[in-house]
């Protein structure tokens, strides 16, 4: 049923939102990243062409690791006991969803400090969020595998190396990117990106912490 769902999900947004699905999920448009003058830029960031992406992150992301838990027999996510695997995997992608709505919060709350145009800002939003959605998908399907062929804890360490990697690469491509097209604000952008990503990054670095807030939040019900 979970998969069924996501792959609606997928389906529906690949065909009714062709171009956005493409800059958010094909791994050359999104290394490549476009330039201010693409219409992906132009476009209200608050639309389902821009928000469909974040639900489907969510889901993905939370499939997979519930998943992994659920065959394993982990004992990670002991709340939820009393759950159905679906049920869990509806639950356990609340916390990611989440996650990444503070994120977008805090880039939005940082770049009210910095006198850089509307344009600007909107591009480092969007790409920002291109990047994590396509590596951050990337790093637990692969991870996965690992576990697939492998053992739980080589995943997991797999994932965690991983992470932290994204953690440093994501900043270099932001900054390389705005550098050369936009040499005059590369400083300022240097700033919001240490500010509004590095340092978020490193501080919500453990993965283990995610799957204690679910399990504080499960308790709660």
């Amino acid at each position: 049923m979970s998969f069924f769902i996501i792959s609606i999900l997928i389906a529906y947004y690949k065909l009714n939102y062709p171009l956005f699905f493409k800059k958010y999920f094909n791994l050359k448009s999104v290394l490549y990243l476009g330039n201010q003058e693409d219409f992906f830029y132009r476009s209200e960031f608050f639309s389902f062409g821009n928000l469909i992406p974040l639900v489907l992150y969510s889901f993905i992301i939370s499939f997979f690791s519930v998943f992994v838990f659920e065959d394993g027999n982990s004992l990670l996510i002991d709340s939820a006991d009393n759950f159905t695997v679906f049920q869990k995997w509806i639950l356990f992608s609340f916390p990611f969803f989440g996650l990444i709505i503070l994120r977008i919060l805090l880039i939005l709350l940082t770049l009210r400090f910095f006198s850089i145009s509307i344009k600007f800002k909107k591009i480092y939003l969007l790409n920002f969020l291109r990047l994590t959605i396509l590596f951050s998908v990337l790093n637990v399907f692969t991870s996965y595998l690992i576990y697939e062929v492998s053992s739980f804890e080589l995943a997991f360490n797999f994932l965690s190396v991983f992470k932290l990697i994204i953690i440093f690469l994501r900043p270099l491509i932001l900054y390389f990117y705005f550098k050369g097209f936009a040499p005059d604000i590369k400083s300022k952008i240097g700033t919001i990106i240490i500010i509004s990503d590095f340092i978020p990054s490193l501080l919500l670095f453990d993965s283990l912490m995610l799957i204690d807030l679910f399990n504080y939040l499960i308790s709660l019900i």
